[in-house]
């Protein structure tokens, strides 16, 4: 699949849509996400809370920079979501940094940080 910042692209798009069926295969069996809480779960924590009902709302990604290197490549951007229910959303504005290695013809996700952003005014 084309290049690492699109590989990125769909693994947001099916983690907004909760499609763990195209989740999966975008992601190294060894991948972790360091939430901007400071929590951190592996790709079978995640894949068990999304099928016990972890939902986004919106996962809207504002800016992508992408550095390409031997193997791997290095992202670093600005992301809008929105976590849990409709009726309790959690609005989250951060900059991440994804890491995505050289997997077959494309890129598997390794690990993602996220990092929240001041709220206007701070």
């Amino acid at each position: 699949m084309g290049t690492a910042s699109e590989t990125f692209r769909a693994w947001a798009a099916a983690t907004l849509a909760a499609d763990m069926a195209a989740w999966a295969p975008l992601v190294a069996d060894d991948f972790t996400y360091v939430h901007s809480r400071s929590n951190i779960e592996t790709k079978a924590e995640l894949i068990a809370a999304f099928e016990g009902g972890r939902r986004y709302q919106q996962w809207e990604i504002e800016e992508l920079a992408e550095r390409e290197y031997p193997g791997c490549a290095v992202l670093n951007g600005i992301a809008h979501l929105v976590a849990g229910s409709a009726e309790s959303p959690v609005k989250l504005d951060v900059r991440l940094t994804a890491t995505l290695v050289s997997a077959g013809d494309g890129w598997q996700l390794a690990a993602l940080q996220t990092t929240r952003l001041p709220s206007a005014g701070s």
